[in-house]
């Protein structure tokens, strides 16, 4: 799909369309479950906790965020953060 789609040839953890107009949010977003469990063993993370920050990914380009300088990558974490706060997960230290 990131290749048909977008046109990158790499591998996702997310991929997000955003069709949204006005104040209505309208998206699709596609996951790819075998990237968020290796991101999850790379970010000493569980599935759950990274499935949940990939999720606040996409809803945050749904949002009008970017990733894709350096201050927009650190942007678009720290959002991340805050939205994980929202679900009362902490991040692990060790797993």
């Amino acid at each position: 799909m990131n290749v048909e789609y977008l046109n990158h040839d790499t591998d996702t953890d997310i991929l997000t369309f955003d069709y949204s107009v006005s104040e209505s949010l309208i998206a699709e977003i596609f996951i790819s479950l075998w990237a968020i469990r290796d991101s999850a063993k790379k970010y000493a993370q569980t599935i759950e906790n990274e499935l949940i920050r990939t999720v606040s990914h996409g809803l945050l380009h749904c949002l009008g965020y970017n990733d894709k300088s350096e201050a927009e990558k650190m942007m678009m974490r720290k959002l991340e953060d805050e939205f994980i706060e929202l679900f009362h997960v902490k991040p692990l230290t060790d797993v």
